[in-house]
C-alpha cells in the first residue's frame, strides 16, 4: 500500500535526520536532500529483499538457463547508490563529531 510506504519512508527520514540534526545550517540543505534519497532507497531495498526472499533472486530463461530477477538487479544497483549516499552523508559530519566504532577503538589501542 502506497500510504504505508510513504509513512515508512517518512519514519526513516526522521530516524536519519536525528543523526545529522546538529550540523551547521549551510550543510543541512544538502543533508536533507541526501536523507530523503537514502530513506527512499532504504525502504525500497527492504521491499526488494522481501520479494527476493519470497521468490528467489534468479529465474529460468526461455532457453533453460538462469538469470537474475529484476528485483535482484534493482537491489544490487540501489545498494550501491545507498552506500554512496551514506558515504556522502558521513563525509559532511565534522571529524570531532564522528564517534569511533568499537573496532576503531581496538585498533587504536
Amino acid at each position: 500500500d502506497m500510504r504505508e510506504r510513504e509513512i515508512a519512508i517518512h519514519k526513516e527520514e526522521i530516524r536519519l535526520g536525528k543523526v545529522f540534526e546538529n550540523l551547521e545550517s549551510n550543510k543541512k540543505v544538502v543533508v536533507k536532500q541526501l536523507i530523503s534519497r537514502a530513506a527512499f532507497l532504504t525502504i525500497t531495498l527492504q521491499e526488494l529483499e522481501d520479494e527476493i526472499n519470497d521468490n528467489g533472486s534468479t529465474e529460468k530463461t526461455m532457453s533453460g538457463g538462469t538469470k537474475q530477477t529484476a528485483a535482484a538487479t534493482a537491489h544490487i544497483a540501489m545498494t550501491k547508490n545507498l552506500s554512496t549516499i551514506m558515504k556522502q552523508l558521513l563525509d559532511l559530519v565534522p571529524a570531532e563529531k564522528k564517534q569511533k566504532s568499537r573496532l576503531q577503538e581496538l585498533r587504536d589501542e
